[in-house]
């Protein structure tokens, strides 16, 4: 696929699907040290069983989950600026984009369920004429990387590029009677990835994963932006001296502008 197709898909539908974006022996190394993190969290938590249920767990970049694995912090640093994926970013938009935050998608331990249709700016957003401002003034986008096979995200196609049907506002808002997690939206697509695959999407779109107890699930996410005043990148293990010296010169172009702003804003 070239660069106008690239575009030209992400403009139409909103998301980008990419085979084998990671090689085997890639995916591999990353699924150790999501996975390593993945139990690090569990046990940490006061509620373990609990957090088995939660739907991911986010901020893999804190700096605790490395102090007795430093030599992992690079790798995992590397593959959030992995050329590749960068390369893609460049091709579908023309903003300077931030590294914001990584997830990790796990299936839950027991607790079967359908996730909330959403679009990603309603968070903490106080009315619909708030969500509609950030839809247009700040671009946000996730890269899933399926460890394993992964097929529990659906997406509205184009619903980037506009605001909510009558229907769709109805299921997302969970108004006369629709639940948020109605199986009734319209158009929506399941996307499926193999191990390896990756679906790059808008964050603005109407979305939503589902979580099966019973069906294996890694998949790495990235989240990228636009500095917006209403969210700005966690610090995590930015803020450390010396934090670029074993990175790539691509990991290094990436956080150099983050780390600045995170300076700005955390002067102490």
């Amino acid at each position: 696929m070239n660069q106008n197709s690239f575009r030209n898909q992400w403009n139409e539908q909103g998301f980008i699907v990419i085979p084998q974006l990671l090689e085997a022996s890639e995916v591999r190394k990353l699924q150790r040290i999501c996975d390593r993190i993945f139990q690090d969290w569990l046990q940490e938590s006061s509620t373990p069983e609990q957090a088995a249920n939660f739907t991911n767990l986010a901020f893999l970049t804190e700096p605790r989950y490395f102090i007795h694995h430093p030599e992992e912090l690079p790798v995992l640093l590397n593959a959030i600026a992995n050329p590749k994926i960068l390369d893609i970013l460049n091709q579908i938009v023309d903003e300077d984009l931030l590294f914001y935050n990584t997830q990790y998608f796990f299936n839950p331990a027991n607790h079967t369920r359908a996730g909330d249709w959403h679009r990603d700016q309603q968070f903490d957003a106080p009315d619909e004429d708030t969500e509609k401002v950030r839809m247009k003034q700040s671009i946000g986008i996730h890269v899933h990387i399926a460890l394993i096979p992964d097929s529990n995200l659906e997406y509205i196609p184009g619903s980037h590029q506009r605001w909510d049907t009558p229907q769709e506002r109805e299921i997302r808002k969970g108004l006369n009677g629709k639940k948020p997690n109605s199986p009734a939206m319209p158009n929506a697509t399941r996307i499926h990835l193999n191990s390896g695959d990756a679906v790059f999407f808008d964050a603005w779109g109407i979305h939503r994963g589902n979580y099966i107890a019973d069906v294996p699930r890694r998949t790495f996410d990235i989240i990228y932006g636009t500095l917006a005043d209403w969210c700005s990148p966690p610090p995590t293990c930015f803020l450390q001296p010396n934090i670029l010296q074993e990175l790539t010169p691509e990991s290094q172009n990436l956080f150099k502008g983050l780390i600045n702003i995170l300076s700005a804003l955390n002067p102490n």
